[in-house]
């Protein structure tokens, strides 16, 4: 009995003791403030001023930012490295490989295979890290390490040899970059995506105005033909513009006229194509691309006896 009741006065005990603690208020957590942007610049002087001109500058800096950008955004955690600032305490992006280096920027940036670009940027699959391309700490346009492009060359060293033969498109010199015509994100041209001589009818505006007689083989489209780099080599060539095959074997790639060797004692063998066909991109008087003035030229009379015409 008596055990009986020295149990029940302990319970009791227990219950109370219970009852209190869980009306007291919770004890506050151990909580580490975040290292501020003024910390990390105490070392790293002066590179908040190579973000400023860009959309990466520091929100510490803006009245009112729209979004917060601190160097903790793309370095991680600096706790540990205030305690040992060595390199191997802190992220640095620009030295990732792999998907970790994709990772670093695509939490607020979309990959380029997901910027309107039709899947048809090759980088993504590669694995490159942003940096071999962008310059997040003083970078320019778009963060590019530089406008000419130069970075470019760098990985493609097949196509600056290219640029280095007797006809080229003059990225060495200068007067164009590959950016000209390599779209890699955010294309608003939308034909692109199936025209893909798009590019070089910016510049080409002659050879590539539509034609009542058009050559098949510019459409890129089409079954029939590649585009522009079906006949060019688009970087450089050891031919005359940028052509893949010199004089008439470019033509003879689809084009084997026998006629030509044989009609008239053959007299037209010996001919380039071109010296009959100059309007080869496209034409407003010929379904053969000829020159309206190649009787002139070879002092006969082709179109006036009713053999042959401009069409037919």
């Amino acid at each position: 009995m008596e055990f009986s009741r020295l149990r029940l006065g302990y319970c009791r005990i227990v219950i109370a003791a219970t009852f209190l603690i869980s009306l007291s208020p919770p004890r506050p957590a151990h909580t580490v403030e975040p290292v501020d942007d003024g910390t990390c610049l105490t070392c790293h002087e002066n590179a908040d001023r190579s973000l400023a001109p860009t959309p990466h500058r520091l929100s510490s800096q803006i009245e009112n930012p729209e979004i917060e950008i601190g160097c903790t955004s793309c370095h991680g955690s600096g706790d540990a490295h205030i305690d040992d600032p060595s390199k191997e305490n802190i992220t640095n992006p620009a030295v990732l490989a792999g998907r970790d280096a994709i990772a670093a920027c695509t939490r607020c940036h979309a990959g380029h295979d997901r910027m309107d670009d039709y899947g048809f940027e090759a980088h993504s699959s590669l694995q490159l890290n942003c940096a071999d391309c962008h310059r997040v700490h003083g970078g320019g346009k778009a963060l590019l390490l530089d406008q000419q492009a130069e970075f470019c060359l760098r990985c493609h060293e097949k196509t600056r040899m290219d640029f280095k033969k007797v006809s080229n498109h003059p990225v060495l010199q200068q007067n164009i970059t590959c950016l000209s015509c390599h779209r890699l994100a955010k294309r608003a041209d939308q034909n692109i995506a199936y025209d893909l001589s798009g590019p070089c009818r910016e510049c080409h505006v002659d050879q590539a105005a539509p034609h009542l007689y058009e050559h098949e083989a510019l459409n890129a489209y089409s079954l029939e033909g590649s585009g522009c780099v079906e006949c060019h080599e688009p970087h450089g060539s050891e031919n005359d513009r940028l052509l893949k095959q010199p004089g008439n074997r470019l033509c003879m790639q689809c084009h084997y006229p026998a006629g030509h060797m044989t009609a008239h004692g053959g007299i037209w063998a010996k001919y380039a194509c071109q010296q009959c066909h100059k309007d080869t991109h496209g034409s407003f008087v010929s379904s053969f691309y000829l020159d309206p003035d190649l009787p002139a030229k070879f002092s006969g009379d082709c179109f006036n006896a009713g053999c042959h015409s401009l069409t037919r």
